[in-house]
């Protein structure tokens, strides 16, 4: 996604079709690990819960980096026109946008990453007792 954002930012000629499928993928892809992200980590007991937990960030990083960061950011770059509003033309205005939510990517594949790290330990004795439940099953 980071990719996505970057190429929108510095504009290079077609990057807003591109970024934006990059993007759109992998939202795409993110909607779709939710659901098996809920139950492995935490269960089912309260999976409702914690998936509606897991999926409120789309409508609040929407309204905090679309509503607000991306307005605020805009009217600082843009110019006061004589009728009493703004305006601003060219691949300058978004760029600052692009870049934060760039970054806001980069910092959430790191607590990914952290996330597998602590949680590795943990998969491996699954996985441990898994195979040894299936292998004393087989020679009985």
């Amino acid at each position: 996604m980071a990719v996505g954002y970057l190429l929108m930012a510095f504009a290079v000629p077609n990057s807003l079709y591109i970024g934006s499928m990059v993007v759109g993928v992998c939202y795409g892809v993110r909607l779709a690990i939710t659901v098996p992200t809920a139950s492995e980590l935490f269960g089912l007991k309260y999976y409702g819960l914690i998936y509606n937990i897991l999926i409120l960030n789309l409508p609040l990083g929407s309204f905090l980096f679309s509503g607000l960061l991306a307005g605020f950011l805009y009217d600082a770059e843009a110019t006061p026109t004589p009728g009493g509003g703004n305006t601003c033309v060219g691949a300058h205005c978004y760029r600052l946008i692009f870049l934060v939510m760039a970054l806001a990517s980069i910092i959430g594949v790191g607590l990914d990453i952290l996330l597998a790290y602590r949680t590795k330990d943990i998969y491996a004795k699954i996985h441990a007792s898994k195979k040894a439940k299936k292998s004393g099953s087989s020679l009985s």
